[in-house]
């Protein structure tokens, strides 16, 4: 019995929100049985609204257009393992899925796994949590925690000792060589194929001669569920299509406001280096203007005191009237 870790990449909101709206029950989820739903926990962001905010929080403003946003991962371990299907797990794994909670925490920083679920309600029980690849120096980069085969081996020792061990799972084979397996993939082989039925010569005479036979009524059951899955997936895929391109237009239209708002603060920049040169060089200026200025005042006062002697002389150098003739 092994115990299991995935992890996939998503570089676009768009996919962390069609991995969250099956996360969260929010459509139509035919593999999970809706009677149980109400057993499934939550811890952190319980919708994919709030996820997707919770984010787009943390994701910093200037990113790569490739760069990986969520690390989603996916946590089980073999089905024979639990209760359910006679193994020694319950169906909270005994405490291997509350170790696991924890030991992301430790690997990714808690204020990092925004959000995780731990579905009970569908044939194995498995805990899916959403991350964001930030390190502990505050950079966003996926690599760090899942870049090549040396950092992937040290994830799965690591998951190994701290939850799968101590509850009595086996490690994967290391050095095997089994291909990694994607969530979705992971899922699919997880729930097992959809069942087909049969239609036989004695089905088909029986429904010409306006009989049906079970296995016919089985039949056109499945048909019909799938006429169904097929029109609401169609019509999610329509709004989500339509929400997905207002989302990547915000996106844009938030960039280009980021490179707008950095141009201005480097012009207000250059401004006040200009300002502050401009400053200086009055500054330096003043001592001579002040000097200037003193001497224009002294100037003034001279030529003010000289206008006041020169007032005097004009009349006593004044000539006298000649005499009247007798």
């Amino acid at each position: 019995m092994y115990a299991i870790l995935r992890a996939q990449k998503h570089k676009s909101l768009a996919g962390v929100a069609r991995s969250a709206r099956h996360t969260f029950r929010e459509q139509l989820t035919f593999n999970a049985d809706s009677n149980n739903t109400y057993k499934n926990r939550f811890s952190g962001c319980r919708g994919t609204k709030d996820l997707l905010n919770k984010l787009t929080d943390r994701l910093p403003a200037l990113r790569r257009r490739d760069a990986v946003l969520c690390i989603e991962y996916l946590i089980t371990a073999s089905p024979e393992a639990f209760s359910r299907h006679g193994g020694h797990l319950d169906d909270l794994g005994s405490g291997y899925f509350a170790d696991a909670l924890n030991w992301l925490r430790a690997r990714h920083g808690e204020e990092n796994v925004i959000s995780a679920a731990l579905h009970l309600d569908e044939t194995t029980p498995h805990l899916v949590a959403y991350v964001t690849p930030i390190t502990r120096d505050g950079r966003l980069c996926a690599r760090e925690y899942l870049g090549g085969p040396k950092v992937m081996r040290g994830m799965q020792d690591s998951f190994h000792l701290v939850c799968g061990e101590p509850h009595g799972l086996v490690r994967g084979v290391q050095g095997s060589k089994a291909h990694h397996t994607e969530v979705a993939q992971f899922y699919t082989a997880l729930h097992g194929h959809t069942p087909t039925i049969k239609l036989t010569a004695r089905d088909y005479a029986a429904k010409a001669l306006g009989h049906e036979t079970e296995v016919w009524r089985q039949a056109q059951a499945l048909a019909n569920q799938h006429a169904q899955q097929a029109a609401v997936v169609s019509l999610q895929r329509k709004a989500l299509s339509s929400r997905f391109q207002a989302l990547a237009d915000a996106e844009q239209q938030a960039e280009q406001a980021v490179r707008r708002l950095d141009q201005f603060a480097r012009d207000l920049e250059k401004r006040d280096r200009s300002l502050a040169q401009r400053e200086r060089e009055l500054m330096r200026r003043q001592p001579a203007l002040d000097i200037a200025i003193a001497r224009a005042e002294s100037l003034e006062r001279l030529w003010g005191e000289r206008e006041k002697k020169a007032e005097p002389e004009k009349y006593l150098n004044f000539p006298r009237p000649a005499p009247c003739p007798s």
